[in-house]
């Protein structure tokens, strides 16, 4: 499978006229090669070469393009080899039959090849959101009292400190309703009358700090 990695990679990010010109010489030597063998000799399997390659790289419009031109390459070698077209019905079947099947695989193909695109973005875009994620897990040793969490080199920190180094988390600091009442009993009521929610109180603080700051 390596050899045909490489060769995707090679020939995936080449511009289309490169691609097609590439598919006209394959196709130009299979059918050199079909005349000197001769009419007798059977290899329309190897025009499955520039098919594919049409159909793989260019998709549905190319490879349907190559498959016409495969079969029109059979029918000009053939007569140029001495083949003599006694039954034009039979013959002209025979190569409309031909050119059905190119096509039906060729269409197959570059449908195959476009889900693979479309999975390969979506595994890479996956790995991307999972690079940038950072999750908490685990048991986290929290001090009962000042609520400092123990880091693994043994050293407390402050919990926002802790959460911001170790998730995407930021803090907004506030105070909620209790602590106005507590920390201001006075000014609590008019405090927490003027504001149209009375959940928390916004406190602009600086969410970088490693502490909390009390702001007035």
């Amino acid at each position: 499978m390596r050899p045909l990695k490489l060769i995707n990679d090679y020939f995936d990010p080449k511009p289309r006229l490169f691609l097609m010109a590439v598919n006209i010489a394959i196709l130009f030597f299979i059918g050199a090669a079909d005349y000197l063998t001769g009419y007798k000799i059977e290899i329309s399997i190897f025009y499955m070469i520039p098919v594919s390659f049409a159909a793989w790289f260019g998709g549905k419009t190319p490879g349907i393009i190559i498959s016409c031109l495969s079969v029109l390459t059979m029918a000009v070698t053939d007569v140029m080899a001495g083949d003599i077209l006694s039954q034009y019905i039979v013959e002209i079947w025979n190569l409309l039959m031909r050119l059905g099947f190119f096509a039906v695989y060729s269409v197959v193909l570059s449908i195959v090849k476009a889900d693979l695109n479309e999975r390969r973005r979506l595994i890479e875009e996956l790995q991307k959101a999972l690079g940038e994620v950072k999750q908490l897990s685990g048991i986290l040793p929290i001090c009962a009292s000042c609520k400092k969490i123990r880091d693994d080199q043994g050293y407390w920190e402050q919990i926002e400190s802790y959460i911001r180094d170790h998730s995407e988390a930021r803090f907004s600091h506030g105070i909620c309703p209790e602590c106005v009442r507590k920390l201001y009993p006075d000014n609590a009521e008019r405090i927490l009358g003027k504001l149209p929610n009375k959940q928390s109180v916004a406190m602009s603080c600086n969410a970088g700090k490693d502490s909390a700051q009390k702001c007035r």
